[in-house]
């Protein structure tokens, strides 16, 4: 077994093996630099996160991924950062990771940057305040990272004792208001605030510990708060509002089979498409012997936007307009669960096709009987 083939499985350690091979496979078709950016807090250098955060870097190391450190743009102290940069590449020369320490101040810094990250060294970047240096929005507008990390010991954000999970930038000014934040992440989130002014729309902002690091990039579930734009949503009441090749590309790709072309005959009720096509729902009306129900014949999110927090926005977006429908799902489908927390109730059902979940939302308990019966025997969609 290759050394990549064995971290791969190891990585199975924080999520499906099968996420951690397509997330390994989508970073390594990206430029080296453009991977991600860690934006440290200096208690992160310490053990034992320190050792945690050395250790999920030569795993990366091993995938030849090579995000880029930036030490510095969370403190003001120059001789402190200076010293954490040269601790921290010390450390990971020990540990067989190649590093370079580049001031941020340096000639020909970015041509630099990209050049280390594309032969598989990894980055270290001191900001310690000198004339002519870059700032961090400049170096984010240069490198153009797809994912932006805030490593704290405190790790993602809390809301009355709860995890954040999500916020979008629309929500953060008021979400700054209703919790006590540490300095540290009052300076994270008005950072947030100054990156997105000129951020392209695909780029999340992540705060998480060191300890959660390899979740936050190689499952769609990670330990920390996910900071992004919230997504543009198209409403359409017929196909003709959406391009079909675009709609059948995106949901071959999320499903991982084929659409059966003759799905576009059968009209549409109501679509909110995501403006990319990264994701969506699309609503049938559905016969019963009570009448007509409507189906949420199809939800779906693409493999690269899945964490992203895609599927709340179009979920709420659809909810909003519908307040009453049913849908399915395979009994293997890892959304299932998601699907568990939005339902109001679930049947266990069979057909010819194989075994489902049935659920519902917002419907009559009278019409629950004849909607699982129709929902159940309603047509695979799919080639």
């Amino acid at each position: 077994m290759s050394v990549r083939e064995t971290v791969l499985q190891s990585l199975s350690a924080v999520g499906a093996q099968r996420d951690a091979q397509y997330y390994a496979e989508l970073f390594a078709q990206q430029d080296a630099e453009t991977f991600a950016m860690l934006v440290l807090d200096p208690r992160c250098l310490n053990n034992p996160l320190l050792e945690a955060m050395t250790s999920a870097l030569r795993i990366l190391s091993n995938l030849q991924l090579s995000p880029i450190l930036v030490i510095g743009a969370m403190e003001d102290n120059p001789t402190s950062v200076k010293f954490q940069a040269q601790r921290l590449s010390r450390d990971l020369d020990r540990s067989g990771v190649k590093s370079a320490k580049l001031n941020t101040a340096s000639y020909g810094l970015i041509a630099e940057v990209r050049r280390k990250a594309r032969k598989g060294i990894v980055p270290i970047l001191e900001m310690t305040e000198r004339r002519g240096q870059m700032n961090l929005s400049k170096l984010v507008s240069e490198l153009k990272p797809n994912k932006i990390i805030f490593l704290q010991p405190s790790g993602g954000l809390n809301h009355n004792g709860i995890r954040r999970e999500t916020l979008t930038i629309a929500d953060l000014p008021d979400f700054m208001e209703t919790e006590n934040f540490s300095a540290g992440q009052v300076r994270f989130l008005d950072c947030v605030l100054d990156l997105d002014k000129t951020a392209e729309s695909g780029r999340s902002y992540i705060i998480a510990s060191p300890l959660n690091l390899l979740s936050e990039l190689f499952t769609v579930r990670g330990s920390g708060t996910l900071i992004r734009r919230g997504a543009e949503i198209l409403r359409g009441e017929s196909f003709d509002a959406y391009s079909k090749p675009g709609l059948s590309k995106a949901m071959d790709e999320a499903f991982g089979k084929r659409l059966n072309p003759a799905f576009f005959d059968t009209p549409l009720l109501k679509g909110f498409i995501e403006s990319d096509y990264r994701g969506g729902a699309l609503f049938k009306t559905l016969a019963t012997d009570s009448g007509e129900l409507t189906y949420l014949s199809k939800f779906f999110v693409t493999r690269e936007a899945r964490g992203e927090g895609i599927a709340r926005d179009i979920w709420d977006a659809a909810c909003a307009d519908i307040p009453a429908f049913v849908w399915r799902s395979r009994l293997e489908n890892p959304f299932n669960f998601w699907y568990m927390k939005q339902c109001d109730g679930m049947q266990l059902s069979e057909n010819d096709g194989g075994a489902w979940r049935v659920f519902w939302k917002g419907l009559d308990a009278a019409l629950v009987p004849d909607a699982i019966a129709a929902v159940t025997s309603a047509p695979d969609d799919f080639s």
